[in-house]
């Protein structure tokens, strides 16, 4: 009998769940939304500037293209204004400034790199401020029953914030996968032998020696 042992191949599907590298570069200055007075209608508006105290000009026009890409990943103005409206309509702060500043502030600490990026984004940041508000108000409560319930609403609140962040990770990764390829033989020893990466754009292989 040939003592040799008989090799098999067993191929093991590993989901990434980082996705693409994201760079560690400077946030730089952020949006900043403030109420001013219209000189020609004598109302109130919503003003903007960055929070280095630049103002929208001209020539400040880059800059602020630039941030506001930071923050919704498109520096198109007719897109990333809206969606900013739309992702911090639920922030807790009690004017539409104080939203959308809060919003932009924390938006670029996730860098989104498109639009989809962001609204998720927009959403995690929404629902991990809501169930904070939640404990900040069970602390508040004088009976244990009211504050079980602040307690439990912010659990389910963290629970799709946590959801919401996994399908962020998974849209970031888009369908990178890894394969590990072993060699395992009948003495019950298995050696790795190489990664497989898997993309949308093909197949590459990498040696593990």
């Amino acid at each position: 009998m040939n003592k040799k042992a008989q090799e098999q191949k067993i191929a093991v599907n590993i989901p990434s769940a980082q996705g693409p590298q994201r760079s560690a570069e400077p946030l730089g200055p952020s949006l900043r939304f403030q109420k001013e007075a219209n000189d020609k209608s004598g109302k109130e508006q919503v003003g903007l500037v960055l929070s280095d105290g630049t103002e929208l000009t001209q020539e400040s026009m880059g800059r602020f293209s630039e941030t506001f890409k930071k923050s919704t990943g498109t520096d198109d103005f007719n897109y990333s204004v809206p969606l900013l409206a739309q992702v911090s309509r639920g922030m807790c702060d009690s004017t539409e400034e104080q939203r959308l500043t809060r919003m932009s502030s924390l938006l670029p600490t996730l860098r989104p790199q498109d639009e989809t990026e962001a609204f998720l984004a927009g959403q995690f940041l929404t629902l991990q401020n809501s169930a904070m508000d939640c404990l900040r108000h069970a602390h508040f409560q004088e009976g244990f029953y009211h504050r079980e319930r602040y307690i439990n609403l912010a659990t389910k609140l963290f629970n799709v914030a946590n959801q919401t962040m996994q399908a962020l990770l998974k849209y970031r990764a888009k369908g990178q996968q890894t394969v590990q390829v072993m060699h395992v033989y009948n003495e019950g020893q298995a050696i790795v032998a190489q990664n497989v990466l898997a993309t949308g754009g093909g197949v590459g292989k990498k040696s593990l020696d």
